[in-house]
């Protein structure tokens, strides 16, 4: 089709690969997948904490400082923990759905009804 003969069309973007990005993450994706909000949450109370932690320490209560500061440490390895097996179900999952890995036996596959 030349533009003499019709206006110029654009091809419909339905079934076409997206040919402008790359097949890793894209920034700020990572982010946006609300699976690891619970993770990046836990993070954030972690350091939180930690500030806390540290303004309690330079009042002069060690013991209160101790307290927040084994809460910071808890809150942060739960958010890492979280965020590392959100990951790793991920991986697993892409895996399994580009033929590499079998599906687990405790997963049953059902046929359709029809």
């Amino acid at each position: 089709m030349t533009a003499d003969d019709e206006p110029w069309e654009i091809p419909p973007l339905d079934d076409a690969p997206d040919i402008a990005r790359g097949s890793a993450a894209q920034p700020g994706e990572t982010l946006a997948d609300t699976r690891n909000w619970p993770g990046y949450g836990l993070l954030m109370v972690a350091a939180a904490v930690a500030v806390a932690a540290a303004v309690i320490a330079g009042w002069g209560l060690g013991r209160a400082a101790i307290v927040a500061t084994i809460i910071a440490l808890v809150a942060l390895l739960a958010g890492v923990t979280l965020v590392v097996i959100e990951r790793l179900r991920r991986r697993r999952r892409a895996r399994q759905e580009a033929g590499q890995e079998p599906a687990p036996a405790w997963q049953t596959i059902v046929p359709p009804q029809g």
